[in-house]
């Protein structure tokens, strides 16, 4: 079934004629548990009813445009109050729920949720009525207790009076704010216009439709949930499943019995997810374990890892997956969510790429190899004609030839309208222009992207960010392939997380900070920090001599799994590393304030 959404006027338009075609069909099924019973589910109907009630209720004291904070955790309600915003012309603005935030990760949830207030000045913020108390001291501590808080409650009972603001493809939708993996995160603008353009190439990618359904654990305030899965299903009419991310993270099992129970042909998770999932569930869970109705498993929004993808497809075979149903995506927050995607029913390319021209500094390139020591990088499909796409030189802005390495440059009309209140970031970011265009009418700006990758034979590769790439002796060098060749090399940092990054002493040098797992007696972590820098020395061709060994949850991540190596880098280089064994250069132990 074929669906345009270029006929819609704004998203409301769009979900009231799913709504029309299947108002008794489940729309949403909020799971809670390991067992899978305690769950909630709405149909379409009633779906639109709580949203167009908390609609007219926002549409009587607030103003169309004004910007409403939704800190709430995977619920009904979230989706309610998100659908509300869009009925009533608001902006909606997702942000953690601070039930997310105990303990340690308490401070960085706060300072991110007033970072986005003080960013963005709302009218109201809304949270569950036990995190209420919480959210209003934090913003009072920050000089943000201007900003009304309510507790979101239930839907009134009623039917609305109708959709309280009709809104322009243009009206601004949402602020979706970046994970902040390399700098600060940023509200990128997206209207009701490119959000409906995105779900079109979703939908033009995928394929998917009304007899699809979707079973998900992603955080809601990040893109991949809330476009990439939540939206999309809701306006291509299928039901959605929503698991809590820390149900998830507790055991990634019920991940996939969510799905088998609730009959999802769709899901999707970063990288880590499915490493996750290959390295805990035991065997016996998967006995009578069914996933042969999933026909579409993205993989996407870090880094993937074709060992990763084998290991997956191969472990979870038995329980019926396919490996063509593994779909390798690629997409960003300033583009909406989706870009691309491998083609469906095949299994996705992998190149295997020479060492020497993917990592020269001069002239990179993306060319396959039959030697031994090539790399593997997966192929991220073919751009649907929603978007156009270049391979740009970063430093001269011209654009590249097929298997060159350079810069990802998109346009379309999907892409964002710029980051809220930063004029000069937005013309530098969705503005740029390639060498020779002389910015005439029939010109328009692109999306630098900040993402490296190569174009060969049409289809789109991604081989780092650009800001995280280290040169060093004159090799390009992704922090990835440092941080996974230390995981493959030493079972002491199996399945934890490592940050590598570049610092200047005064010619570039890696930095490797590393969890190692907790039994590891202390006495041996010296030989662990030896033999790591040994094998990354060998396996990089270059230089690896300073290596942090560090307590399981010192490496900070976003909420969708990217490393936040920037900010890693940061709080090495001002000594606020609490490392259990270090081995730094003289150089770079001089550069520690």
């Amino acid at each position: 079934m074929t669906l345009d959404f270029d006929g819609y006027g704004n998203i409301g338009e769009a979900f009231a004629e799913r709504v029309a075609a299947h108002p008794g069909r489940t729309a949403l099924v909020i799971v809670r548990g390991s067992a899978l019973e305690d769950h909630e589910s709405l149909t379409f109907a009633e779906l639109a009813r709580r949203a167009g009630v908390r609609a007219a209720g926002f549409a009587a004291r607030l103003a169309p445009g004004e910007r409403v904070i939704i800190a709430l955790p995977t619920s009904a309600e979230f989706v309610e109050v998100y659908l509300a915003c869009l009925f009533a012309g608001l902006v909606a603005v997702p942000v953690p729920a601070p039930d997310g935030a105990a303990g340690t990760g308490s401070t960085r949830a706060a300072e991110r949720i007033a970072g986005v207030v003080g960013d963005c000045a709302p009218r109201l913020a809304v949270t569950t009525g036990g995190d209420r108390e919480r959210l209003v001291a934090w913003l009072r501590d920050r000089g943000l207790g201007h900003v009304p808080v309510e507790e979101v409650g239930e839907a009134a009972p009623g039917e609305p009076a109708g959709m309280p603001h009709a809104s322009a493809r243009d009206t601004l939708a949402v602020l979706q704010y970046s994970s902040g993996s390399t700098g600060t995160p940023n509200g990128v603008m997206l209207g009701h216009g490119d959000i409906l353009a995105d779900m079109a190439a979703f939908h033009a990618g995928s394929g998917a439709g009304p007899g699809d359904a979707f079973g998900i654990w992603l955080p809601l305030h990040h893109d991949m949930g809330l476009f990439g899965q939540l939206t999309a299903g809701l306006l291509l009419g299928a039901p959605v499943a929503l698991m809590p991310p820390a149900d998830f993270v507790r055991r990634p099992v019920d991940w996939l019995r969510m799905i088998e129970r609730h009959a999802a042909t769709i899901t999707a998770a970063p990288n880590f997810a499915y490493e996750l999932c290959t390295r805990l569930i035991p065997d016996e869970h998967l006995d009578g374990l069914d996933l042969s109705r999933l026909r579409i498993v993205f993989n996407g929004s870090e880094p993937i890892h074709v060992p990763t993808v084998a290991a997956f497809t191969k472990r979870f075979a038995r329980t019926g997956l396919r490996p063509e149903a593994m779909v390798a995506a690629y997409g960003l927050a300033e583009a909406t969510v989706f870009v691309s995607g491998t083609p469906l029913g095949v299994p996705p390319t992998v190149l295997v790429a020479d060492p020497d021209r993917l990592e020269s500094a001069e002239h990179p390139a993306l060319v396959a190899t039959t030697r031994g020591d090539g790399k593997e990088i997966i192929g991220v499909g073919t751009p649907p004609d929603v978007f156009e796409v270049r391979i740009v030189d970063p430093r001269t802005r011209r654009r590249l030839p097929d298997g060159a390495i350079g810069e990802i440059w998109l346009r379309g009309a999907a892409i964002g309208r710029g980051y809220w209140g930063r004029t000069e970031l937005s013309a530098s970011v969705f503005a740029a222009r390639l060498a020779g265009d002389d910015g005439g009418p029939a010109s328009s700006g692109w999306l630098r992207t900040g993402d490296l990758g190569a174009l060969v034979n049409g289809e789109l590769f991604v081989t780092g960010r650009l800001r995280e790439m280290m040169i060093v002796h004159g090799r390009n060098v992704f922090p990835q392939d440092v941080e996974q060749a230390a995981r493959d090399g030493r079972p002491e940092l199996a399945g934890l997380v490592g940050a590598a990054f570049g610092v200047s002493a005064p010619d570039e040098r890696i930095v490797l900070v590393h969890e190692v797992a907790p039994a590891t007696p202390a006495g041996e972590l010296p030989a662990v920090a030896t033999a790591v820098s040994r094998r990354l020395t060998a396996a990089m061709g270059v230089p690896v001599r300073n290596v942090l060994l560090v307590r399981r949850g010192t490496v900070h991540r976003t909420t969708s799994g990217k490393i936040r190596r920037g900010e890693m880098r940061a709080r090495f280089l001002a000594g606020e590393i609490d490392a259990l064994h270090a081995e730094l250069e003289p150089d770079v132990q001089r550069l520690i304030g």
